[in-house]
């Protein structure tokens, strides 16, 4: 979990940096690695904003290749923690801890990363690798097919 202890922050601006695993965040590590995460806090007893900028390493396979490539991800979410009512249907504002003091920022941070992922994954160069668009039998120097059973059926076609 990453956790921000609200209980030692006076109230202001703060600029907090982590280094989490992928597992701490709630990410697969076999998918994600050299996770980074920047927090600017803007707390006040009652609420508190944060932007959350995040950073990692993705393992993607290529919709086009099918072959497995790193890239680099980033992305950035805002937050509002309140001790006012809120919403359900906001997914921007959450209700602000008040028994534990603590703010486990690990859902902002998966939901980031997450986000950023491209929706077409193709690997460098992957773009210029040509692609097989024929399948089934060999065909010979003249373009025939060299399956032998087509030519017993050819046979039957042309009786000579």
């Amino acid at each position: 979990m990453l956790e921000v202890r609200l209980a030692s922050l006076k109230p202001g601006l703060h600029s907090l940096a982590f280094h989490p695993t992928a597992e701490e965040v709630g990410l697969d590590p076999t998918e994600f690695r050299d996770v980074e995460v920047h927090v600017r806090l803007d707390y006040n007893p009652e609420q508190v904003y944060a932007t959350v900028s995040a950073s990692a390493l993705a393992t993607l396979v290529c919709d086009r290749t099918l072959v497995e490539f790193e890239q680099p991800v980033e992305g950035r979410y805002a937050v509002l923690y309140t001790s006012a009512e809120v919403d359900d249907a906001a997914d921007d504002v959450r209700p602000l801890p008040t028994d534990e003091q603590v703010l486990d920022l690990s859902e902002a941070v998966r939901d980031t990363l997450l986000l950023a992922l491209p929706a077409r994954r193709v690997a460098p160069g992957a773009e210029d690798a040509p692609i097989q668009t024929q399948y089934g039998a060999l065909l010979g120097d003249d373009g025939e097919p060299i399956d032998p059973r087509w030519e017993a059926l050819r046979k039957f076609k042309d009786p000579s």
